[in-house]
């Protein structure tokens, strides 16, 4: 898959909302004020509530706000018959949506960019960061699985003390997928105890149902 530099994203991005823009001024004009009102908030209300659907069942969340997805789906609803009156304007046309275009280009590469960088110091902590989660990936990928079931139980146990007693992130995150293979053990090797211990509120020792008596 191609990589661009943020450089030439920045580009693209500003480039297309020149366009954009230009579209949608161009449909207000085609449809007058009232329409173009009418539809931007027709659309939005279409939208909204189906975008908050959408991230609110989503094992991830697509996008961060419906409502910028709503007021983007209207604004592009809008601005498709301004387009076309472009396009039927001709090379005039075209013209007004390239110049649109590099000013706002311009505009962004003017104006600074506010994201804070990095410094050295601050990538190899980074790096560093990444290379320890590679490590815990290597130490979950050995737990799948010689462990015998009680020293799963055992496993199990350590993880809930560790987090109860307040990991940070990271460690947070090793801790969860240690015991999601522990539960998916737990249910293949012994699925009759495994509903039992689910049935009990899963306590905190699950010897007592997956060990037998």
């Amino acid at each position: 898959m191609m990589r661009f530099s943020p450089v030439v994203r920045r580009i693209g991005v500003a480039a297309g909302l020149g366009i954009g823009t230009t579209g949608v001024l161009s449909g207000v004009l085609l449809l007058g004020p009232l329409a173009s009102s009418i539809l931007l908030a027709v659309v939005f209300l279409l939208v909204w509530p189906l975008a908050a659907v959408i991230r609110h069942v989503a094992d991830e969340e697509p996008y961060g706000s419906s409502v910028t997805v709503a007021a983007a789906a209207a604004a592009a609803v809008l601005c498709l018959p301004g387009l076309v009156r472009l396009l039927a304007w001709g090379a005039s046309g075209l013209a007004v949506a390239m110049v649109v275009a590099v000013v706002f280009v311009l505009i962004d590469l003017v104006v600074p960019d506010r994201r804070p960088r990095l410094s050295r110091h601050q990538r190899q902590l980074k790096r560093l960061t990444e290379a320890e989660f590679a490590d815990d990936e290597q130490l979950i990928a050995s737990l799948q699985c010689p462990l015998s079931i009680e020293e799963l139980c055992g496993v199990w146990a350590e993880t809930a003390t560790q987090l109860a007693q307040g990991a940070g992130l990271r460690d947070r995150q090793a801790v969860a997928e240690v015991r999601r293979i522990c539960l998916d053990e737990f249910e293949r090797r012994n699925p009759d105890g495994f509903q039992r211990w689910l049935d009990a509120g899963a306590p905190t020792n699950p010897g007592r149902y997956l060990l037998g008596s």
